[in-house]
């Protein structure tokens, strides 16, 4: 295990090379002037020139892309181009926002999602397992702008019993984490159903039952842990759409996080921050799926010794 987790590591520098080749090219090939936009509609030729030469956007493209990275290897992730704040530091501000938003609402998907899905294993084809079926549905095809929207209208606006934006106490997590986790939730229950039947046909479960296990002991210590790599490797592919989502869901309902940071970023042009969010993104994935392969050993022995 130590060996495979070394060499996942070694793999995660080219990958973030790459990942941060592509984000500074197709960041410069968009139409419009970072300097520009940071000096403001009303800035002299002069001024514009005074702030392109300081954050060297007169530079060649190889030039300013290999500044960039001696910086980004010394742990500067460059200087916001209109708050003039570092942009390292506003993701650390603002790191704890989004780890609580995405943290509550995978949270939610694997409880409400995992408990679903065993629900209607035990009861196939009846009307709890169509009833969840449905609802599966729902969740997986209604866009997470349209939910988060529907949601801030229904609760928000027209019954009042729920904060529509901000971050504060557990009524403003509500909304956001019901919006970003229900599409997972229903992916989590489709996948955990699926598995847990495949899982409960199996000869061991069988002997379990004869040597007179009861149902719940038979469903919680033996089939869903041998069901639970699926689950698990679920975790590492939806986390880096869990944070895309997040971007959305962070914007619809006004939350600090790095979400809406990046998407500021975006509109206003700010090119070192959104070189920051992307490349902590990437970071972040690529953690995350190593933690998901490690934990296939401790899950399933075969697998390490493979």
């Amino acid at each position: 295990m130590l060996d495979y987790a070394i060499y996942r590591i070694a793999v995660l520098v080219p990958t973030l090379l790459a990942v941060s080749l592509a984000v500074f090219l197709v960041l410069h090939l968009v139409p419009g002037d970072p300097a520009r936009n940071a000096a403001g509609p009303d800035a002299e030729e002069e001024d514009i020139a005074l702030i392109r030469e300081h954050y060297g956007l007169d530079q060649p493209l190889w030039r300013q892309y290999g500044t960039y990275l001696v910086r980004v290897a010394q742990g500067d992730l460059g200087e916001s181009y209109r708050s003039r704040r570092p942009v390292l530091d506003e993701l650390v501000r603002r790191l704890p926002a989004t780890i609580e938003l995405a943290g509550f609402a995978m949270l939610l998907a694997v409880i409400v999602g995992v408990g679903l899905g065993v629900t209607a294993s035990m009861r196939p084809n009846s009307w709890v397992d169509q009833a969840i079926g449905a609802v599966s549905a729902f969740g997986i095809s209604v866009p997470v702008f349209f939910l988060g929207l529907l949601l801030m209208l229904l609760f928000a606006a027209k019954l009042q019993w729920l904060p529509p934006s901000g971050r504060g106490g557990w009524a403003n997590l509500i909304l956001p984490v019901t919006t970003l986790g229900l599409p997972y939730i229903a992916t989590f229950a489709r996948v955990a159903r699926s598995t847990m039947l495949e899982v409960l046909s199996e000869d061991y479960i069988r002997t379990a039952r004869a040597k007179g296990l009861r149902g719940g002991a038979v469903i919680w210590r033996h089939a869903l842990i041998n069901a639970a790599i699926p689950l698990v490797t679920l975790l590492g592919i939806y986390f880096g759409r869990l944070l895309g989502g997040a971007v959305i869901v962070e914007t619809i309902f006004s939350w600090p996080g790095l979400g809406r940071y990046m998407v500021d970023g975006i509109i206003q042009r700010d090119l070192q921050v959104v070189q920051g969010c992307i490349l902590f993104f990437a970071t972040a994935i690529i953690a995350v799926n190593l933690v998901v392969d490690l934990l296939y050993s401790v899950l399933d022995p075969r697998i390490a010794r493979g």
